[in-house]
């Protein structure tokens, strides 16, 4: 769904006004051309084939291996894709963007590294579904973005759950239909009706997006239903975002909901520096600072700090009383990234260790309101 949700995000963004651009950085499985049909499909080169220019569709530029190369497969090596993928990005002509929406392969491999660490990436969407094992991924994804020093704003799980929408439609018609009988149906038996059948379905499970936001203070989290309207348009060349609005405004409004937060975020990146708080380890006292906006300071010993991480690869029965802090910074607006003396790196949210800090937490539909407890 990584795909899926570039393009919505990028029309999303044009959508609000902005100068938007879109590449698709898989070289062996490109997807962007079979997901949006450009006016013009043919790539064209400037100064020698040094420049490229790139296609363009409902106002968003866009370039991809599949727009180069449209008809033979990739065979590349890793050691050769990195370096193919980050020319493509750096030498198509794109002008003057507000956004530009890289879309990247799947998992924590050479070209995912290559560009968090050649390109100046302001910030990260993570993409997932509900299952367990893609849990584990969002972690790989999370962990990796943190070396790197790119904060990641928002998460999007996808086939988050299922409702039979054509179904609710029919069982409200015949109850309809049943008003007029003789004796209807009581008003709490229809109620109940109604309520059984339009009932998400989680199929894949309730997904992780509460403990996403607990372990790494990720507070923008969506949840977007299987919905093959989705997939179709897909297919088709035209972005769901472009078509199936109208048919179903409660998906593209989650769209509009994650631009807008990807904006707000990366707005509020500078904006928010002096409202952190302000973190950093005395020495000499052995404690952990934390200085609020306030000028309130708080102390805490780094064992205790360490013991609060909630990372996987954090054993909490091996942390020594002599862990210590070699650096701390900010990670986006709501984390900090914490260097330790035996090598562990921890991304944690304020609100796991400031005591009174509170965070601006989104608020998503209803739908995403019934998740939250998942």
């Amino acid at each position: 769904g990584k795909s899926t949700t570039s393009v919505n995000l990028a029309f999303a963004l044009r959508a609000q006004g902005y100068r938007v651009g879109i590449v698709d950085t898989d070289l062996y499985g490109p997807s962007l051309p079979t997901m949006v049909t450009p006016q013009n499909p043919e790539v064209a080169f400037e100064n020698g084939g040094s420049e490229i220019i790139p296609v363009e569709a409902h106002g968003v530029k866009m370039m991809s291996m599949g727009f180069i190369n449209p008809t033979d497969s990739m065979v590349v090596r890793g050691a050769r894709a990195a370096p193919l993928v980050e020319q493509m990005l750096t030498r198509t002509q794109w002008g003057e963007l507000d956004f530009l929406v890289i879309d990247m392969p799947p998992g924590t491999g050479d070209i995912q590294l290559t560009l968090s660490q050649s390109v100046s990436i302001d910030a990260a969407v993570i993409v997932t579904t509900p299952q367990r094992l893609s849990f584990a991924d969002v972690v790989k994804g999370v962990e990796m973005f943190d070396k790197v020093g790119i904060p990641c704003v928002a998460v999007v799980e996808n086939m988050a759950f299922w409702q039979n929408t054509e179904l609710s439609k029919r069982v409200e018609a015949l109850l309809d239909e049943d008003a007029s009988s003789s004796p209807p149906l009581p008003e709490a038996t229809r109620k109940s009706l109604l309520d059984l059948v339009s009932a998400p379905q989680y199929i894949f499970g309730k997904g992780h997006r509460k403990r996403l936001a607990e372990m790494w203070g990720i507070e923008n989290t969506y949840a977007l239903p299987l919905e093959p309207a989705l997939s179709k348009a897909g297919d088709s060349g035209r972005p769901f975002y472009l078509t199936g609005a109208s048919s179903n405004p409660s998906i593209a409004s989650q769209y509009d909901r994650l631009a807008s937060d990807v904006i707000t975020e990366i707005q509020s990146l500078e904006e928010t520096k002096e409202a952190r708080p302000e973190v950093m380890f005395d020495a000499t006292r052995n404690m952990v600072v934390s200085i609020t906006k306030g000028g309130e300071e708080q102390v805490m010993s780094p064992t205790e700090l360490r013991r609060r991480c909630r990372s996987p690869t954090n054993i909490k029965e091996l942390i020594t009383d002599d862990v210590k802090p070699i650096d701390i910074f900010p990670m986006g607006n709501y984390a900090v990234q914490i260097l330790w003396n035996d090598g562990h790196q921890s991304l944690m949210p304020y609100s796991s260790f400031v005591e009174g800090y509170r965070t601006n937490n989104n608020n998503n539909d209803s739908v995403n309101s019934q998740l939250e407890a998942a």
